[in-house]
């Protein structure tokens, strides 16, 4: 535990403590116990107001106020549960001259027992492993690039690798890889993207490792199959469109030779009216 930042303002005194106070492996991976300890002292007000959060992992489990009416640690998780609360522990260590010693003593006695209680009661929540939905886009850029992004959804723990390769060579460098953020449901996502020249996406492949999935998962852009019903709706269209420029065709022919018809039979009956009236010589 150490102070992040130490700093005065109009005669307040804020200090923010936060560490990873205890780290421990389960076969789902690393976990931690953490807490994070904010001293609030002001000129005049007697005792520091003293807050604590505590998280196993990403997940809250425990809050504090020293200026609370209940004096007590408030659980944030349905199973946290402790003999002694870390948060009320820390408020003391204030109050003693030696901390190192009491830190240390905190740590060794406390935290990690603690926090393999935490993560016993807590199980089903926290040592699960979700596994990655994953899939690759493919998001043309320009007539000559592409971008093929992979996506990994609804995983847990957070911790996951996203890398692309091209011809089986790592594509690290070229490579544009967000943060993974919180889903919003207790899982995460993450996505990892690289632009391709057209023409060449089948020689990326993106490969996923996460611990929730029996062995590492290896994609490709898969261009999509033209719905047939998409295509009969084309040779439909198609066959309309000869219909129709068909019988244009034939009403225009049929037009034009009306047309002619008439004309020359008009020019016929001019013809023998002329030369009936013609006179003799």
């Amino acid at each position: 535990m150490a102070v992040k930042a130490p700093r005065t303002l109009q005669g307040t005194l804020l200090l923010v403590l936060s560490g990873a106070l205890a780290l421990t492996r389960t076969w789902a991976g690393s976990h931690s116990l953490r807490y994070f300890d904010t001293v609030v002292s002001q000129s005049g007000r007697g005792e520091p107001r003293f807050i604590a959060v505590g998280y196993v992992d990403d997940t809250q489990i425990a809050w504090f106020d020293s200026d609370s009416a209940s004096q007590r640690v408030e659980p944030r998780a349905a199973w946290w549960t402790a003999a002694d609360t870390a948060a009320q522990i820390s408020q003391r260590e204030w109050e003693v001259a030696d901390r190192a010693q009491h830190f240390r003593a905190y740590l060794d006695w406390i935290c990690v027992p603690g926090l393999r209680t935490y993560l016993e009661n807590g199980k089903e929540t926290l040592q699960r492993a979700e596994p990655p939905k994953a899939h690759v886009t493919h998001h043309p850029t320009s007539d000559r690039e592409a971008t093929l992004r992979c996506w990994a959804l609804g995983f847990y723990p957070a911790e996951i690798s996203l890398t692309w390769q091209r011809d089986g060579e790592d594509q690290t460098q070229d490579m544009e890889l967000v943060e993974t953020r919180p889903a919003g449901d207790g899982t995460f996502q993450k996505w990892a993207a690289v632009v391709v020249p057209s023409g060449e996406e089948q020689r990326y492949t993106c490969h996923v490792q996460h611990e929730g999935l029996p062995e590492p998962l290896t994609l490709r852009w898969e261009p999509r199959p033209q719905s047939p019903i998409l295509i009969v709706g084309i040779i439909a269209g198609l066959v309309l469109l000869g219909v129709l420029v068909t019988g244009a065709i034939v009403i225009w022919r049929r037009s034009s030779g009306r047309n002619y018809g008439q004309a020359a039979c008009s020019d016929s009956v001019q013809g023998a009216d002329v030369s009936l009236t013609a006179p003799k010589v």
